[in-house]
């Protein structure tokens, strides 16, 4: 091997250590979101759940406004029991639009084979004034995690996303500067011993 093949190799050395490292980590990245999308949305033990962010205080304080609602989807309808913590849509400004509420399912009553359903939040003794029948129930609440809703809601807002982007990269970049790695390590002994090796010919 001559000089001119071995200053070759250097660059080629240096060359794969730039190009390798982002690239092992964008990949890296996109592993881990097609990982967790399929686990979220395709695993039957997961995927049966759905999540909101609690927007009012008409459940406080059994829910508290920007706390995280963990609700189970697959739900049996004849399951459904007075007194159980249920979301469901409403059209709750009467504009024709429905939204996921999270109340106490109240009552259920059923005529002619056909199930209605009313509710009440926990602020108030009033029953809400909406009638719900089977298509608007959503699921059944198993869990609360407080507080980390408005989190949430950032980082799905584009915004978000973009910021959460840009921070990935930033730390990518500030942990660049201190390669520790035994593969780093051994990139700058091959490109050392190819320096070592060039230094003596001449």
């Amino acid at each position: 091997m001559n000089v001119l093949e071995k200053v070759k190799v250097k660059h080629k050395l240096l060359l794969n250590k730039k190009v390798m490292g982002p690239l092992k980590f964008v990949i890296s990245i996109i592993i881990i979101m097609v990982i967790g999308y399929v686990i979220f949305n395709y695993v039957p033990f997961i995927a049966k759940y759905d999540h909101y962010v609690i927007a009012t205080n008409s459940m406080e304080p059994v829910i508290n406004v920007g706390d995280i609602v963990i609700i189970n989807s697959d739900v049996e309808l004849e399951a459904l029991e007075v007194g159980q913590i249920i979301a469901f849509y409403a059209d709750i400004r009467g504009d024709g639009k429905k939204v996921v509420v999270v109340h106490y399912l109240y009552s259920i009553t059923t005529n002619d084979g056909v199930n209605t359903y009313r509710t009440k939040p926990e602020i108030s003794d009033n029953v809400d004034p909406w009638t719900l029948v089977d298509s608007d129930i959503v699921g059944i609440h198993v869990a609360s995690i407080p507080k980390i809703g408005p989190f949430i809601l950032f980082a799905q807002s584009t915004i978000g996303r973009i910021v959460i982007l840009v921070d990935v990269v930033v730390i990518y970049i500030i942990l660049s500067f201190f390669p520790s790695s035994n593969k780093s390590k051994k990139t700058t002994n091959q490109i050392d011993k190819v320096d070592q090796k060039t230094e003596e010919e001449l």
